[in-house]
């Protein structure tokens, strides 16, 4: 194991920054698993993408990079509250 290039503040905003992601995640399935109940596969579709799109940035987000870490905490809570309130 090599030497960490970030600090243990950096390691805790990361899992609070993977934790926003997750539950972003999670908010769009259930909207996705209402969108397909109700029929309407083109708004699932596009649900589904944009549900994708959090899971790429999921897998390259690092904790040596503060920047786009506390970019992706603000953003996940932001969508995060707009997407609860879609329910």
């Amino acid at each position: 194991m090599g030497t960490a290039t970030w600090f243990s503040e950096d390691g805790t905003a990361f899992e609070v920054a993977l934790e926003g992601i997750n539950h972003v995640v999670g908010a769009y399935s259930r909207l996705i698993a209402e969108a397909r109940a109700a029929d309407d596969n083109d708004r699932a579709d596009a649900l589904g993408a944009e549900r994708a799109q959090w899971s790429r940035r999921r897998k390259g987000l690092t904790p040596a990079d503060r920047a786009a870490v506390d970019a992706v905490t603000t953003e996940s809570a932001q969508l995060l509250h707009q997407l609860r309130t879609a329910w």
